[in-house]
């Protein structure tokens, strides 16, 4: 180990590893390389940092597989436009976005592959304010990775000169890798943001890690200058949906039981319904395949909190919130008498309810959830044959009447009494006969 800039630690690696460990195909390879020369020939320094070096030195401990790996920086002590201008040559791209703190995802086209690739500009950040946005400035390796949210993620391997194939730890956050802590840089790391705290229960329960005591200091602080009360709805929305879009269902129960046992829900200035918290889970994953991401993350707001008042915490509007307060008595009576109702007043009930809602309900009265969910599964998919043209040409009026005999032979339908559109056809010719 030796050290060049005061309080670094640089330690030697297999290089060559961690190249085929990034890149898995020769072409994606040869990329690495050529932006490697391409940054040492503008004298600049390119690095991996966070994420792919924390997962590359979890993956050779054995504590991590391939396939769980889900962050990757690729960083430049430089100016970062006119390198992927320079990078140009030969290389088909498109820049797919760019942020106000220097960022850029390209996707660059190899051959037969296409990869997206994450470049981020080294930088310094100021926070002014709790809970504000950081002003963003071009700076060295050093404050780049000085900014970052926990020590665990402080790490880079270099891909170009001066470290090249070395592994730069400011932070001994390799020390606190192997002892699988979660560890924040200082003590007011959550005052200027919180959305740390988020991400810090995250990592600690999808890397089966523990929260170093500076964990509880900084969120003990954090606390008591209520920034998370300050926090936007919509910045603490999206760290919520990632719970939900980027950890996945078999690991959400224990995310919400975490973040609810630091009280991270309650500082936020949310009440969440704990007791809700299985069968919640359960719902998300029932209609995993059913639903859009978007209409599963409603149901997942909406399922969260104890009151409706709630919801406008996390971004829901007055309007829907009274919407939503309307049905709910509605639903309060339907509960008791579920089971007895016949199935075609099942469908007349649920069949004017938004899915999402009906999912939040089934959360909420969880004695709707299993008629809720043979309603998404089964009854909703069943449609009959004939259309409302077709009923027209069988002889019926133009008319409210038609929607109400297309129910009826969805009825019929579900209840196995008409099978096909020929028995449809029956069914209507001898009903057309008897109210004649």
């Amino acid at each position: 180990m030796t050290g060049t800039t005061p309080g670094l630690k640089v330690y030697p690696i297999d290089f060559a590893d961690f190249i085929d460990f990034v890149a898995k195909d020769r072409e994606a390879k040869k990329f690495l390389l050529r932006l490697r020369d391409l940054a040492q020939k503008r004298g600049e320094f390119l690095y991996f940092a966070g994420g792919m070096v924390r997962d590359y030195l979890l993956f050779k401990k054995g504590r991590l597989s391939f396939k769980e790996i889900k962050d990757s920086d690729l960083v430049l002590e430089g100016n970062l436009e006119e390198f992927l201008q320079e990078l140009n040559g030969g290389i088909k791209k498109e820049i797919l976005f760019k942020s106000q703190f220097l960022t850029y995802k390209v996707r660059v086209f190899l051959g037969k592959i296409s990869l997206e690739v994450d470049f981020i500009t080294a930088r310094k950040e100021v926070y002014e304010g709790i809970a504000q946005l950081p002003k963003v400035f071009p700076s060295n390796f050093l404050d780049d990775l000085l900014r970052r949210d926990f020590t665990i993620n402080s790490l880079a391997i270099g891909l170009s000169p001066p470290y090249e194939g070395l592994l730069l730890d400011p932070l001994d956050g390799k020390k606190d890798l192997e002892s699988a802590l979660i560890k924040p840089l200082h003590l007011y790391s959550f005052v200027e943001d919180p959305t740390r705290i988020f991400r810090g229960i995250r990592y600690t329960v999808r890397l089966d890690f523990s929260f170093a005591e500076e964990f509880y200091q900084a969120l003990e602080v954090c606390y008591q200058k209520e920034a998370l009360k300050r926090l936007s709805s919509t910045r603490l929305v999206n760290e919520l949906r990632l719970y939900l879009l980027k950890e996945g269902e078999d690991l959400l129960p224990d995310l919400l039981e975490t973040t609810y046992q630091l009280g991270v829900f309650e500082n936020a200035g949310i009440e969440v319904a704990r007791e809700n918290f299985p069968v919640l889970c359960e719902v998300l994953k029932e209609i995993k395949e059913e639903f859009s991401p978007k209409e599963r993350e409603r149901v997942y707001l909406l399922g969260l909190v104890a009151t409706l008042s709630d919801l406008e915490r996390l971004g829901f509007s007055e309007v829907e919130v009274k919407r939503l307060a309307n049905l709910l008595h509605d639903i309060k009576g339907l509960c008791n008498r579920i089971k007895k109702l016949s199935l075609k007043e099942k469908l007349d009930w649920f069949d004017k309810i938004r899915r999402d809602y009906l999912c939040a309900f089934a959360v909420i009265f969880p004695e709707l959830k299993e008629e809720v969910l043979r309603y998404l599964k089964i009854y909703s998919k069943v449609r009959p044959e004939l259309n409302g043209e077709d009923l027209k040409k069988l002889g019926f009026k133009p008319g409210k009447d038609i929607g109400e005999i297309l129910k009826l032979l969805r009825l019929k339908r579900l209840e196995g009494t008409i099978k096909n559109k020929k028995e449809e056809i029956e069914f209507l010719k001898n009903f057309l006969v008897k109210n004649q």
